[in-house]
């Protein structure tokens, strides 16, 4: 799984720098250097940074939540993403129609695992 600092890299080889992504992303340049340096981000800025990458979605929340836990709320994290992900490698998403059903799926896990934490 990538790390925070992955996907702000990937953005940076878009808009050519930190500051033109922090544009992008409508956050000031020193949010975003405190992103980097704490390697953690919010959902919402999650959700910017996976739609400007025209990546899923799921994926870069996972990774967030997974950079804000310690322990076995970590491990339960790093569960969920390989199912989630194993999920849709042997489904092969089988048509670009079964986005919505992959996504789906992905919130169910993800909820039931914060039940099973909470």
């Amino acid at each position: 799984m990538k790390t925070i600092n992955d996907y702000f890299d990937d953005l940076k080889k878009i808009t050519g720098s930190d500051y033109a992504t922090a544009k992008k992303l409508k956050i000031g340049k020193s949010s975003l250097s405190t992103i980097r340096s704490r390697g953690q981000m919010a959902d919402e800025t999650a959700l910017k940074v996976a739609d400007l990458l025209q990546i899923d979605r799921t994926e870069v929340l996972i990774a967030a939540a997974m950079a804000r836990s310690e322990g076995e709320v970590k491990n339960a994290w790093e569960d969920v993403s390989k199912r989630v992900y194993k999920g849709v490698m042997l489904g092969g998403v089988v048509a670009l129609g079964s986005v919505g059903l992959a996504h789906t799926m992905a919130a169910e896990m993800i909820n039931g695992v914060h039940c099973i934490l909470c």
